[in-house]
């Protein structure tokens, strides 16, 4: 894939896009050729032991760039979007290029509005309750969150576990609603350049399937099953990842090899649309369209 050249006539470059459409590539050749260093925007990246299912970034590509926020968590460990922000913050103190890269579309907002959430520090015990009020229903969960604070429930889809519990765990603690006290700036930063790429839609089915089957070939499934062996709950947020729970259903005996395959697929092909539609919503993006 040839990629174009970006000038770096602000100091943040932001790279978006559907998963699977080579933003990390991108990042990495970029970074490169302009001395920068990459901030990954990928909320399961964070989290050792899950390489193959998140695609994240070879060790010998990290060698070549200096790459943050990758392997800083175990999967037991609390990851949020503030955590993603302070430490995007705490880098741009350091006068260096950066390029962000990711598919988290909160993630990207929430940086450029420079969203404050509320000061509600995690509760393990709220945490769990709400995460077994998931697994039994999720649809009934955000139902709760919908009745108590709708503009959030609306930005939320029933299936991002991670947003949900935790609009529901701040109430729970703060008795406050999101959505009222949370704050943003009016508008965007003025030091980011968003560069996102985009194909055609059959284009992107076919590199989200390859991806997959480059992720069962490479041992997605001894992936997950060391990720069981070593004690993790496979109802830990973190193993929420498309790929490890259709893994768990599989080493369960739920499901064939076949199902789980197809399924990654489907769920995989599901998100990149999602993505697409929170990317649609923000401004000022340099759409790059990608041939192949």
């Amino acid at each position: 894939m040839n990629f174009f050249d970006v000038t770096f006539d602000k100091p943040i470059l932001y790279i978006i896009g559907p998963t699977a459409i080579g933003k990390s590539d991108l990042a990495l050749s970029l970074a490169q050729k302009h001395g920068a260093e990459i901030i990954s925007a990928d909320s399961y990246q964070v989290y050792q032991g899950m390489d193959i299912g998140t695609a994240k970034v070879s060790k010998e590509d990290q060698q070549k760039v200096p790459h943050h926020l990758i392997d800083t968590h175990t999967p037991d460990q609390p990851y949020s979007v503030m955590d993603f922000i302070h430490y995007c913050n705490d880098q741009i103190k350091t006068n260096k290029p950066m390029i962000i890269c990711g598919g988290n579309g909160l993630f990207l907002r929430s940086f450029l509005y420079q969203y404050n959430f509320p000061k509600a520090e995690s509760d393990p015990q709220v945490r769990e309750s709400l995460m077994m009020a998931y697994a039994q229903d999720k649809n009934a969960l955000w139902n709760q969150l919908n009745a108590i604070d709708p503009n959030s429930a609306s930005k939320i889809h029933v299936n991002n576990i991670h947003q949900l519990v935790r609009a529901l765990e701040i109430y729970t603690i703060t008795k406050k609603i999101p959505s009222q006290i949370k704050q943003q700036h009016p508008s965007p930063r003025k030091d980011v350049t968003i560069v996102g790429l985009t194909c055609d839609r059959n284009v992107v089915i076919d590199r989200i399937n390859a991806r997959v089957d480059a992720m069962i070939s490479n041992g997605l499934i001894e992936e997950a099953q060391g990720l069981l062996s070593v004690g993790y709950s496979p109802t830990l947020p973190a193993l929420k990842c498309i790929g490890y729970q259709e893994a768990f259903e599989y080493i369960n005996g739920r499901i064939s090899l076949d199902e789980m395959i197809e399924l990654i697929k489907i769920h995989t092909r599901q998100f990149s649309k999602r993505q697409m539609t929170w990317f649609k919503k923000i401004d000022n993006v340099f759409w790059n369209i990608l041939y192949k």
